[in-house]
């Protein structure tokens, strides 16, 4: 999965998007070339991704854990003749998501951004705590580990935004067991922020079969109904401008926050404009996010308990 608004590069993250958008079209073919090719360059032999390639070199071995679980997710939930191997193949993965990215603080089981960020402070990215993930793989295994990585997930969460009060941040750490929101740690953001990465959280709180989950994303759509707040590429944490351009991920996300608050026609009306935005500027993140959010919300093709997927 190439990355061609920014030099041509591939990221783990990516790859694991591509496992799931074939899910979607029911593309056993193109998911299993995805799968393949991530394997081969990609693995690590514990099991993890690298997570930033080119064509032919790794360029950072360091893992990102939201590829990891993703990548384990997709692949556990595989279909077709080679299902069984895949799923393997997942669990592999999520034990070495457990074993090497998890870390407990006061009690609380946390996913951390990777193995590297498990130690002191903790360094967390709330965008990558995907409930859906957590509950299946806890439901495949039979590991109470992933239920207490959605149980913890959702009050951090809900520390971090004062009960909802604020807008989730991109970034957090922890410090002891105090945990605070903090700006980007590779300097990419100058301040605590609501931006490209939380966006995300927001889709998988809404997606999420855990009524207090939804209700969490629901709290965030009178801030996120605002025409210029939904579109903002970034926001701080009180809704304040940051970056007021439009950005597809932010429509995704506001779609989100609408469908928890039981608004389905502003969810598909921001859906629809989020299309229009990555249609005019072209970003690998977008469309992903374009594609991811459509099906997650108003589909049941990947499970889940949004509107217009809640099978059950």
């Amino acid at each position: 999965v190439v990355r061609h608004d920014q030099g041509g590069d591939t990221v783990s993250e990516g790859q694991s998007y591509g496992l799931v958008i074939a899910q979607v079209a029911k593309d056993d073919e193109t998911f299993g070339r995805v799968w393949e090719w991530t394997k081969r360059h990609l693995q690590r032999p514990d099991g993890l991704l690298a997570s930033h390639a080119d064509a032919r070199t790794v360029l950072d071995p360091a893992p990102a854990s939201d590829a990891d679980l993703v990548t384990a997710w997709a692949l556990q939930r595989a279909t077709g003749p080679d299902a069984a191997a895949y799923r393997r193949e997942g669990l592999r993965i999520a034990s070495a998501v457990l074993a090497l990215e998890t870390t407990t603080r006061g009690g609380t089981r946390m996913l951390a951004a990777g193995p590297w960020a498990t130690g002191s402070p903790v360094t967390l990215n709330p965008s990558y705590w995907m409930f859906n993930a957590f509950e299946d793989l806890g439901r495949e295994t039979g590991d109470p580990r992933w239920q207490e990585l959605a149980s913890g997930s959702l009050t951090l969460l809900r520390g971090l935004s004062e009960g909802g009060a604020k807008l989730p941040p991109d970034w957090a750490r922890v410090d002891g067991t105090a945990v605070a929101p903090t700006a980007a740690p590779n300097g990419q953001a100058a301040g605590v922020q609501y931006g490209l990465d939380a966006q995300r959280a927001v889709v998988w709180l809404a997606a999420a079969c855990d009524g207090a989950a939804r209700r969490l994303a629901a709290g965030w759509w009178p801030t996120l109904s605002d025409a210029g707040r939904s579109r903002a590429l970034a926001l701080t944490p009180d809704g304040a401008s940051v970056r007021p351009d439009a950005h597809a991920t932010a429509l995704v996300g506001s779609a989100a926050a609408a469908d928890a608050a039981g608004h389905p026609t502003e969810r598909d009306r921001l859906l629809d404009e989020a299309a229009r935005v990555d249609a005019a500027h072209p970003t690998y993140y977008g469309a992903a996010w374009v594609a991811i959010g459509r099906a997650i919300l108003t589909t049941d093709s990947l499970g889940g308990c949004a509107s217009g997927g809640r099978d059950r």
